[in-house]
């Protein structure tokens, strides 16, 4: 990614509208933003990773991020982004939002994408940058961006932390497979076991087997189609003789069923004469005795229901005397529900005192324990007051005996360009070498032709011409000797007589002759393709020395500038060699400078170590005086609780309305608890009994109001039917007299018969129909079994021989069943045992090959083998720098533990921990594995690598490593990459050819300035 233009407006410090133009800082290749803390210099990256991503580092949505980002003196917060990703597409990321009119509340976040097509800004589906980057944000973060610290702590980590980092990083955890080829062989094993299991149950299948098992079945299968036609001839013949047995059965059966009807048949004339008494008395007191019934059976209910009746108005009242005793019970306590619900606010207010004095007395232990303590801390305070202005003076002696910082820097960064100035000439001198090099390499490329560097183009042109028109001219001598040709056919084609094709004349004198005309044809084709051949060369040699005729003016004006830029260097030499105005020093010995740098050192050495020691005791102090601080305001508030608690106690006292403090002083705060209780029980059961007394008493009396009325009605239901029984039995008496009865006992027992008219009446009907089918069928029976030679003993033997036949072909039929079960049996177990052998041999394999894996990725092996091969390829990358910037004197490695080693070139290549690098030489091997780190990251993600932004903290280095920093960067930048750095540090700025600095105004917010 290369960025093009970043503006910022109403992000944290950003009040007013910011715009940087990244293609002026990257066409230098090395560029700078600075600041002081502060300043939001780190903010111009948090915007880049904010338009992409809509992540940032300090916040989370949870944290009202649009709210905290927005600048307080913002009404909305506007970024946009443009850069060229790695196929070098050109884009435009956008994120807006406002503020609402409750300055806590903001919009939703808006982000937008777009891309420069057919010179316009065509919007994107998504805002996804990693769609365009090819980057998801961490990788985006550790790639774009590089802090020291991460890294340093990535070299210093032990092996174990290193291949987890490892493992997070390049999503090694892929291969940690052990889990799965684990489950993987239990289920192979579990299904080896499954197997043996099933195959044990095989044993006895084989091929011979079910070949033995086929020849018995197709035996038993003759037998059984012998036996089954005898059977079937059989059963023909015992089925005629049953039909004869059968008739002359029936014929039996049927004259002893005429028998018994023609006994039967008085009792059916005896059947029609009671049917026909039955129905005339059912007609005459059938509806009057039900009447009569149904009236007797209501008078017994009635006659019930008022004796319930009686006895539930007995048992009401009872209940009623009951209740009113137990309402009695209660009434006089109910009415002193008040005071007792008194006693018990009484009782809360006395258990809160009791709570209260409780906490009283441990604060009140507390204040005086914790006062020695606070004297303490006030003595230790004095102390650290009295060392800090013995250090402040010593301080003040060390600065007045402090070199001159401007002086040193001066002269350093004099050095420092004196050395850029000869590098620059030599690198010159270098450059003009080469081109005279290739100038004269391209004048060989004339020489070699021949031809001059200024006349080439003419005498090219010249025989260019010369060759074009002599071609035009052979051309022209090739049409003629062609017509001659021509005119030479028709005339070998003339004969005497016949008329010229051309003229008309049948007389030819002179016929021409054309021998030698084709010989010439040949030779002018071959001077054509000469000619032909010539041209395209003078051509082809024209286009080439054009090309290196351009060539060789660029290298002339190349040559030009060099020359001009050395001149140049010469003259900034001199001038830099003037401006050495420095006494004591000399321009071309610099031992001086470096005694007087290492006394400056020194100086300020001594000066941080004191003031460090300084700092330790304000630290002290200030910790010491937050203590005090802490202990006054905790005796402070304990004393401040006595009171309160004191106030409380006094004020519970006053609220008492029932009870007497001093009545139940000796109580403790357990007992007034359990007072308390059973009072409130005891409200609870009044309250809970007085209700349910209330609602029973209401209900009972309901009760017996209702059942004293039921009562009375049924009497008087109980009188109307006495009145109905008496008037019918008075018309059934009537009756008796006029159909000839004595008394109701002789209807009754008429009548109690209860026949069933329409049965009786069909079954006289039936009888009647039966006994005339029954002469018929015995008519039918005697002709059918005249002359049909049945007998006994016939019927008997073939019966019996059927019987031992059919039992003959059940068995037969049995054993060729059992056999054809038996081969289908034998047939499919045998086609599972095959399948389960080759099963077998399949999982058993694969149980081999398991183990093989199991071994492998046992422990996580495989993927710390993964993470150290991955550790060993960093480490090359890395080294390839770090050879540079060492000198080839330091070398990073990876030991057995996946822990960083370094060998040491100077001191015979032994190696030893990181640890023992210096200051400087821990930055060059943290920076080179970071960006060894950050290539990697960006080939997994097929992300350009040609661009590195280093936000880091170099306040923190001294002038040794700030020296050290920018060669890293020169490498860097030598190394065709563009690099941004971030930092406060100004000798930094006065090294880099472009940069910018933010400045954090007190009225306008942060504005950068381009430098």
């Amino acid at each position: 990614m290369l960025p093009l233009y970043l503006s910022i407006e109403g992000l944290y410090s950003y009040q007013d509208k910011q715009e940087i133009d990244f293609t002026k800082l990257t066409e230098a290749g090395l560029f700078g933003i600075f600041g002081n803390v502060g300043s939001g210099k780190s903010s111009i990256l948090e915007a880049i990773s904010f338009a992409l991503y809509g992540e940032t580092e300090r916040l989370n949505k949870q944290e009202k991020r649009t709210y905290n980002m927005l600048n307080l003196k913002s009404d909305a917060a506007r970024i946009v982004f443009e850069f060229l990703n790695f196929e070098n597409c050109k884009f435009r990321f956008v994120a807006q939002w406002k503020r609402r009119k409750k300055f806590e509340d903001t919009t939703t976040l808006e982000r937008y994408a777009y891309e420069w097509l057919e010179e316009e800004w065509k919007p994107l589906e998504s805002a996804d940058g990693a769609l365009v980057t090819h980057l998801t944000y961490p990788n985006f973060r550790r790639t774009i961006i590089i802090p020291q610290g991460q890294f340093k702590e990535f070299l210093e980590l032990k092996g174990k932390d290193r291949s987890e980092m490892m493992k997070d990083i390049f999503h090694l955890q892929r291969f940690d497979l052990g889990g799965k080829v684990s489950y993987l062989q239990r289920q192979n094993n579990s299904r080896l076991d499954n197997l043996k299991g099933v195959l044990s149950g095989f044993e006895t299948v084989s091929a011979e087997v079910i070949e033995s098992k086929k020849t018995e079945l197709e035996t038993a299968q003759v037998q059984l189609k012998t036996v089954r036609e005898e059977v079937l001839s059989l059963e023909d013949h015992c089925k005629k003789l049953n039909e004869s047995l059968s008739n002359r059965k029936e014929l039996s059966l049927k004259k002893g069923e005429l028998q018994l009807l023609q006994q039967q048949r008085p009792k059916v004339q005896q059947m029609e004469t009671d049917v026909q008494v039955y129905e005339r008395t059912q007609q005459v007191f059938r509806e009057l005795l039900n009447q009569a019934q149904t009236l007797n059976k209501d008078k017994e209910q009635l006659t019930h229901k008022i004796e319930q009746l009686t006895a539930k108005k007995q048992y009401t009242l009872e209940q009623l005397e009951q209740k009113e005793q137990e309402w009695n019970a209660i009434a006089d306590d109910y009415k002193q529900l008040g005071r007792f619900r008194a006693e018990i606010e009484d009782l809360k207010l006395l258990t809160l005192n009791r709570q209260s004095e409780q906490q009283r007395a441990v604060l009140f232990k507390r204040l005086e324990d914790g006062k020695p303590f606070l004297e303490q801390e006030l003595k230790n305070e004095q102390e650290i007051q009295a060392q800090i202005v013995e250090k402040e003076q010593l301080m003040d002696s060390l600065r007045e005996s402090k070199v001159d910082t401007m002086l040193l820097l001066a002269m350093e960064n004099w050095f420092q360009t004196q050395d850029n100035l000869l590098t620059q000439t030599a690198e010159g001198e270098k450059q003009l070498r080469v081109l005279e090099e290739e100038i004269v390499g391209i004048q060989q490329e004339f020489t070699t032709l021949s031809l001059n560097t200024d006349t080439w183009e003419t005498h090219l042109s010249a025989e260019e011409t010369r060759l074009q028109q002599e071609l035009n001219e052979l051309q022209q001598s090739i049409m003629q000797v062609q017509v001659q040709v021509k005119l030479s056919e028709f005339a070998e084609n003339l004969h005497e007589g016949d008329p010229c094709p051309l003229c008309g004349a049948t007389e030819h004198p002179h016929i021409r002759q054309g021998h030698d005309l084709v010989d010439k044809m040949q030779e002018l084709n071959n001077r054509k393709i000469q000619l032909q051949q010539e041209l395209e060369t003078v051509k082809r040699n024209f286009n080439q020395l054009n090309r290196s005729y351009a060539r060789l003016k660029d290298k002339y004006k190349q040559q030009e500038q060099w020359k001009a830029t050395l001149s140049e260097g010469e003259q900034k030499k001199q001038l830099h060699l003037e401006a050495f105005v420095w006494e004591g020093f000399s321009p071309s010995d610099r031992s001086a400078f470096l005694s007087y740098k290492e006394q400056s050192q020194n100086s300020e050495s001594k000066i941080r170590e004191n003031e460090m020691a300084i700092k330790t005791l304000r630290q002290q102090l200030l910790q010491n005086q937050g203590k005090v601080e802490k202990y006054k305001a905790t005796l402070a508030e304990f004393a401040q609780k006595i009171t309160v608690l004191d106030g409380l106690v006094q004020q519970n006292r006053g609220q008492l309305r029932t009870l007497r403090e001093e009545d139940l002083a000796e109580n403790n705060e357990e007992t007034l608890q359990q007072l308390k209780e059973q009072l409130e029980s005891k409200v609870l059961f009044l309250e809970e009994s007085y209700l349910r007394l209330s609602q029973t008493l209401q209900d009972l009396k309901t009760g017996f109001a209702a059942v004293n009325a039921e009562r009375a009605v049924a009497k008087e239901q109980f009188q109307q039917l006495y009145q109905q029984l008496n008037q019918c039995q008075s018309e059934i008496s009537n009756l008796l007299v006029e159909y000839g009865f004595n008394d109701i006992t002789e209807v009754q027992q008429v009548l109690r018969r209860n026949l069933d008219v329409a049965a009786i009446r069909k079954n006289i009907h039936e009888f009647h129909v039966q006994y005339e089918v029954l002469l018929s069928k015995i008519e039918e029976l005697d002709k059918r079994i005249a002359d049909d030679g049945f007998t006994e003993d016939i019927h008997r033997e073939k019966t019996e021989l059927l019987t031992l036949k059919r039992e003959e072909l059940e068995l037969q039929i049995r054993i060729t069943g059992g056999l054809e079960k038996e081969c289908v049996r034998l047939q499919s177990e045998f086609a599972q045992k095959e399948a389960l052998l080759e099963e077998y041999e399949k999982l058993n394999l694969r149980k081999s090959n398991l183990t093989t894996l199991e071994n492998l990725f046992r422990g996580a092996g495989f993927v710390n083998y993964v993470s150290s091969i991955h550790l060993r390829q960093l480490c090359a990358i890395a080294n390839q720098r770090f050879h540079r910037l060492t000198k080839n004197s330091l070398s990073l490695t990876v030991n057995e533990s996946n822990e960083f080693e370094v060998i040491d070139y100077l001191n015979n290549g032994y190696v030893r921990s990181v640890k023992t690098l210096s200051g400087g030489q821990s930055f060059q091997a943290s920076l080179c594995l970071a960006l060894a780190l950050a290539e990697n990251i960006q080939v997994l993600n097929k992300a350009d690598k040609n661009f590195f932004f280093i936000d880091e903290g170099f306040g923190t280095q001294d002038r040794e490593s700030i020296n050290t920093v920018f060669e890293t960067l020169q490498y860097l930048h030598k190394e065709n990459r563009i690099v941004g750095i971030i930092s406060h540090v100004d000798e930094l700025k006065e090294r880099i050819p472009k940069s910018i600095t933010v400045v954090n105004d007190m009225e306008k917010g942060s504005q950068i300035r381009f430098n």
